[in-house]
């Protein structure tokens, strides 16, 4: 793979990265390790979890141009959707950081035994110009789905059977957004006079703006709600905080009931002195 401007090759770093994440075991998979493991070892929860490990590892080594690994483990279908994102005009730069993998489905049951796992990891898109050659854009954060199945008697116990990695935003279902307010923005709140009070708290205040609908009765609306913290709410912070004022909204407008809203948009804006 050629280098490509403002990527760093660190193969390394992402590798490492993919064996040191953390990893977590949903309650129904290591309750079927439990049961099943103890007379099948291909369903230990050693093995499995090493499992997911070394696939996201082989994918990561793929990414920075070594596919050997993830070809060996993986049909050719699987390898290739891996690194080109489906319908979508970019693959993943080198050098990605994985952050979280969490190992949510296993089957033991189906024919063939299914393994479902997702990792979550930091990175850039890289887009190819035809005019200007390969460009990555800024940091993104991307989440990674993968498929495995178990092998035959004889064959290596799990291979990969399909997998795809998208933007974050894309697998939640809604765009996050973290900015500062625009000093237009400052002036439609508080007028051309506002001055900051004497006295003003330390705490930094911030507006948490949220889209959502409830698609089952096609009833859509926003909320907004000001905080004031010491730092900027995180995606899931922020997802925290706001979700009772949707939940009233969506009892208000709809009454009550067993709504299920999802969202469309969330942006934090910190707010201006």
């Amino acid at each position: 793979m050629p280098p490509v401007p403002g990527v760093s090759m660190s193969d390394a770093d992402s590798v490492r990265s993919a064996h040191t994440a953390a990893l977590s075991v949903h309650a129904s998979v290591a309750e079927t390790m439990r049961q099943v493991g103890a007379r099948d070892g291909r369903f230990d929860d050693g093995l499995i979890t090493s499992t997911a490990r070394l696939a996201v590892a082989a994918w990561a080594m793929a990414v920075d141009g070594d596919t050997t690994t993830l070809a060996a483990h993986s049909g050719p279908d699987a390898v290739h959707w891996l690194l080109h994102p489906v319908r979508k005009p970019w693959r993943v730069a080198p050098g990605p950081i994985v952050t979280q993998i969490e190992i949510w489905g296993l089957d033991a049951s189906a024919e063939p035994p299914r393994l479902k796992a997702s990792f979550r990891f930091s990175g850039r898109r890289l887009a190819d110009d035809r005019a200007q050659g390969a460009k990555a854009d800024g940091e993104t954060l991307f989440a990674g789905l993968l498929d495995l199945t178990l092998g035959a008697a004889g064959q290596q116990p799990w291979q990969l059977a399909s997998g795809h990695v998208l933007t974050l935003d894309e697998f939640l279902g809604y765009v996050f957004t973290s900015r500062r307010e625009t000093p237009e923005e400052q002036r439609q709140r508080t007028g051309p006079a506002a001055a900051r009070p004497a006295g003003a708290g330390r705490r930094r205040a911030f507006l948490i703006r949220a889209g959502f609908a409830d698609h089952d009765v096609r009833f859509g609306s926003s909320v907004t709600i000001e905080v004031r913290q010491e730092s900027a709410p995180t995606r899931h912070e922020a997802v925290q905080l706001v979700w009772p004022a949707i939940e009233e909204e969506t009892s208000r407008a709809l009454g009550e009931g067993d709504w299920r809203p999802s969202l469309s948009w969330l942006d934090v804006i910190e707010l201006r002195p």
